[in-house]
């Protein structure tokens, strides 16, 4: 059978949305999985049919600069640098001892703290980069999306400056990493420095 033109311009549009519904899901799915809570992110957290222990319904609950949030029965919860996941699970087992028999935790990030890092020395567009909640990015990407290296680029001695501490990477070898949970991922505050080749 044949499809007039009408009939396959809509079908055409139809199969986009679909794919883009399908890549909205997914990257809902690695904010879940991969996302780690800041400071000032504004959070929900739902008990299951427990109103009083529900928090955020409406404007969000937002994470202090200590990296916790304020919870009845159990005081401050520590939750910055941990995943959604993490923060749900560690609710439900505390809620376990001694105040609610099979607690059903959901926990929501409504709004995301803005993050950066900062690429220097030689890479074509040095400056500094949003960090997106979406998904993580290692070395190898933040280099790319600073339009990669100058003629100039020392390669293998690529400076990596978190909390004060220096490490050296070759992006050769960083290349060869193919394990996910190997890989040397950014983090706020980062500073990539890319050293001259002459120096």
């Amino acid at each position: 059978w044949f499809l007039n033109p009408v009939m396959k311009h809509s079908l055409l549009i139809l199969c986009c949305l679909l794919i883009g519904l399908i890549d909205s899901s997914q990257a809902q799915s690695r904010i879940t999985t991969d996302y780690l809570i800041q400071s000032e992110d504004m959070l929900r957290v739902t008990v299951f049919q427990e109103p009083t222990l529900s928090l955020g319904e409406a404007e969000g609950l937002r994470v202090s600069a200590k990296g916790n949030i304020p919870f009845p029965l159990l005081n401050e919860i520590p939750v910055a640098g941990k995943t959604v996941q993490q923060v749900k699970e560690d609710i439900e087992r505390r809620l376990k001892d001694g105040y609610i028999k099979d607690p059903q935790v959901t926990v929501q990030v409504l709004q995301y703290n803005e993050q950066y890092y900062t690429v220097m020395g030689e890479v074509k567009i040095a400056g500094i980069y949003p960090l997106p909640p979406e998904k993580r990015i290692d070395l190898v990407e933040a280099i790319a999306k600073a339009n990669g290296f100058t003629p100039n680029a020392k390669e293998n001695s690529i400076g990596l400056w978190r909390e004060g501490e220096k490490k050296r990477y070759d992006y050769n070898e960083l290349l060869k990493i193919k394990d996910e949970d190997q890989k040397v991922y950014i983090q706020a505050g980062d500073k990539i420095d890319i050293p001259d080749r002459f120096f």
